[in-house]
């Protein structure tokens, strides 16, 4: 026992002498630091004609008539603001610390520096940076000479640029208004959005599935958002300035899942058109500009909104949607019975209801209506058969505004209704919403 604790007791000393070193290791090397304040670079911008560095592989551009160029590849379409503020960035490098007495550079990690930066004005400046120091937010760089410098560690960033990063995007135009968007795939569709457009039984719906001369009202909300997805993206990322053919089929561009043509109007109100191909490899989704050789990479959102477009994907899932202070009156069957409730219509699109001449209280039983909608999952095969009809409703409208409209709903089983909605079968919807719309 005693000889184990006068081994934990040496091992305590030696932890305590180690941190002692290590202290005055510390100060010793800070002693070593002056604070000489030095510019490293102070140039114009405007004075640099080029620049290197090695952040996620080398990189090297040129600045002629002030224009920034890609040494590697002219071909290659340079981001010009971004260059500028890069050079802006290390037009200007100071340090407030040196080492005096340089004894090995290992010690600064600046035997094999992490990164390089060359920039070419009045003369050459080559920059080597190192380790951060002790000091949070500074890295220690070399410049050639016989020191070693400390600097904002911010430095590091103002080089974080790969290649890709400096490439000139292709532009996203801003979409004032968007008439159409024509998906050209296995199952092409047109969508269209139009207000007031007298396509279907409401005017409440203003997006619609455009086959032939006929047009399908889809959810507006869904339809909505359908349109954001394939219009107001961002490029993630550019991976291919000048995709050779068998480039763009290893990016699935050769054959593409699918074409997105949108048809708008720009801030001027001038009709314009906007189209790109995507396509999906290896899990990526890539895109390109009609015509062009740049590839990008989008998000899933966008791949996923262009490849299932359709009706199923987009239609309805209220059974009806109607503005009901556009509604006269609405005749009710169930149960063997009929009703009539009048609807009138008042100040700021606010209606009252009548039955018999008394003002009844019907807000509830058209709420209830209203949200009506396709049960989730419902079994397959279900169909309209020779069920009864648990209620039909006979919707008189305003002349100015539509003609009438025919809502019923047939019992399938004890847990589905069908809808029938003016002659067309809908989805079907949970029996026991129909059985509280009754009972309202």
């Amino acid at each position: 026992m005693k000889r184990q604790k006068r081994l934990t007791l040496l091992l305590a000393v030696l932890a305590v002498c180690i941190a002692v070193a290590f202290g005055l290791s510390q100060i010793d090397f800070e002693e070593k630091m002056t604070g000489t304040k030095t510019e490293i670079i102070h140039v114009d911008s405007s004075e640099i004609t080029g620049l290197s560095w090695n952040y996620d592989g080398e990189v090297s551009f040129t600045c002629e008539n002030e224009e920034w160029s890609y040494d590697g590849d002219e071909a290659m379409p340079v981001d010009q603001e971004l260059l500028a503020e890069i050079a802006e960035n290390l037009s200007n490098i100071t340090s407030d610390k040196r080492v005096e007495e340089v004894k090995s550079l290992g010690l600064y990690g600046l035997d094999d520096p992490a990164y390089t930066v060359t920039v070419v004005a009045d003369k050459t400046y080559e920059i080597s940076i190192g380790d951060e120091s002790f000091t949070d937010g500074e890295v220690y760089i070399s410049a050639g000479d016989d020191y070693v410098y400390l600097t904002d560690a911010e430095l590091i960033d103002e080089i974080a640029y790969s290649l890709y990063d400096l490439v000139e995007k292709e532009e996203i135009p801003e979409m004032e208004s968007i008439s159409s968007i024509q998906i050209e795939k296995a199952a092409p569709v047109k969508l269209v959005w139009e207000e007031n457009s007298g396509y279907c039984y409401s005017d409440e719906y203003t997006y619609f599935l455009e086959d032939e001369d006929e047009y399908r009202n889809l959810d507006n909300e869904k339809a909505e958002s359908t349109f954001d997805s394939l219009t107001a993206f961002v490029w993630e990322e550019c991976v291919d300035y000048n995709a050779e053919d068998s480039e763009l089929a290893a990016y699935g561009l050769d054959d593409p899942d699918a074409a997105v043509t949108a048809d708008y109007k720009d801030a001027d109100g001038e009709e314009q058109t906007f189209s790109y191909e995507i396509a999906e490899a290896g899990g990526i989704y890539y895109v390109r500009l009609a015509d062009s050789r740049m590839v990008y990479t989008v998000s899933q959102d966008v791949y996923d909104a262009a490849v299932n477009a359709s009706y199923d994907e987009l239609k309805p899932d209220e059974v009806i949607l109607l503005n009901w202070s556009d509604v006269d009156s609405i005749e009710i069957e169930m149960d063997g019975n009929s009703y009539t409730i009048e609807i009138e219509r008042g100040e700021d699109e606010e209606y009252t209801c009548i039955y018999e001449g008394t003002e009844v209280d019907f807000s509830d039983v058209l709420d209830s209506l209203s949200g009506i909608t396709a049960a989730e999952d419902p079994e397959e095969g279900i169909a309209l058969g020779d069920g009864n009809s648990e209620i039909i409703l006979t919707i008189h409208r305003r002349a100015e505004k539509a003609s009438d409209v025919e809502l019923a709903f047939y019992q399938y089983d004890g847990t589905y209704c069908i809808p029938v909605l003016d002659g067309e079968e809908l989805d079907p919807v949970n029996r026991e919403d129909v059985v509280s719309l009754k009972s309202s």
